[in-house]
């Protein structure tokens, strides 16, 4: 029997998938950071194997079982990318069959019945891709400058800021994020950030200016809904850019800051597209973006998913919780 493995490399962790033929999870690692942008396509390769390698190590299956190997990665946005990590995964997948794209296109893969439609991810960066009924296929990556992780980091840190100088109006933000930081002022902050060489974690600052969001604080209200009318701004862009509107298109928001922080920034993209195209089916992302590369690797052996994928991929989160054999 054949098997096929899918890859979610990102900035933050890297995790595969070893599935058989029916897409059914037999045995999953998970590994670092897989963006070679970050660490380089050596270390990125290598850490992309190690989470491969332990997913074959649960599922007991020889990597020469193996039908097909599909990678989405973030950093592959330019056509020397795929020839830059091909390289340097060589010598660890030797000839087995490999497809490598961009990650954005795996929310719609993961969780729409037809494997088709927008995707828009927000995590560390932001992106949005397409993939059409006819074949059509697009994403973007430099071209989404607003909406990513980073740039809420910074925004949020601005507002405490223009609170503190008097540009903006006053917040609760900037108690929230101080006690985060263990800082007593904004200008305690400040100092440590230019001079004693600290960095300002977006594991610190993101649950303040969530919290602080649902709590009801207009500056940090503003600041999440900023980012959900430029996140649906990426989607309404595609609909308009292939004719979409009325077509009752799925549009898929993906990712972390659309999963982990509460329902207020989906809640604003969500009317965003509605405004646009009421027709539009928006879905939050509820499988594992690492299924949706297992169903391009399936999709690549000629293999179709539309009636069984809703079972199979809503086992992907168990995959990981399973022990490795003894």
């Amino acid at each position: 029997m054949s098997y096929v493995i899918g890859v979610d490399g990102g900035a933050t962790k890297t995790e595969a998938v070893v599935a058989n033929l029916h897409g059914e999870p037999l045995g999953a690692g998970r590994a670092g950071c897989g963006n070679w942008e970050i660490v380089g396509d050596l270390r990125a390769a290598q850490t992309i194997f190690d989470a491969i390698r332990q997913g074959l190590e649960r599922a007991r299956i020889d990597l020469s079982a193996v039908q097909r190997v599909h990678m989405g990665l973030a950093g592959l946005d330019w056509p020397e990318d795929e020839l830059r990590l091909r390289a340097a995964l060589a010598s660890h997948l030797g000839r087995t069959p490999v497809t490598i794209e961009n990650d954005s296109y795996l929310g719609a893969l993961a969780c729409t019945p037809t494997a088709r439609g927008i995707t828009v991810s927000a995590g560390s960066g932001v992106c949005s891709s397409y993939l059409g009924d006819n074949g059509e296929k697009y994403f973007d990556a430099y071209f989404g400058e607003l909406g990513g992780g980073m740039q809420i980091d910074e925004l949020a840190l601005h507002a405490i800021i223009r609170a503190e100088d008097g540009r903006g109006p006053k917040t609760a933000l900037t108690p929230s994020i101080l006690r985060a930081t263990g800082h007593s002022s904004v200008a305690a902050l400040l100092r440590a950030m230019t001079r004693e060489h600290y960095a300002l974690s977006h594991k610190v600052i993101r649950p303040p200016l969530f919290q602080t969001a649902a709590e009801g604080d207009p500056v940090a209200i503003a600041v999440v809904s900023a980012f959900g009318r430029e996140l649906g701004l990426l989607a309404t862009n595609l609909i308009r850019k292939y004719h979409l509107k009325g077509t009752a298109q799925y549009v898929v928001a993906s990712g972390s800051l659309f999963t982990r922080t509460g329902p207020l920034l989906f809640d604003v993209f969500q009317r965003f597209v509605h405004g646009a195209d009421t027709s539009a089916q928006v879905v939050l992302n509820n499988r594992s973006p690492v299924a949706g590369a297992v169903r391009a690797a399936l999709h690549a052996c000629g293999m179709q998913t539309t009636t069984q994928w809703e079972t199979a991929s809503s086992s992907y989160e168990g995959a990981f919780n399973a022990e490795a054999p003894a």
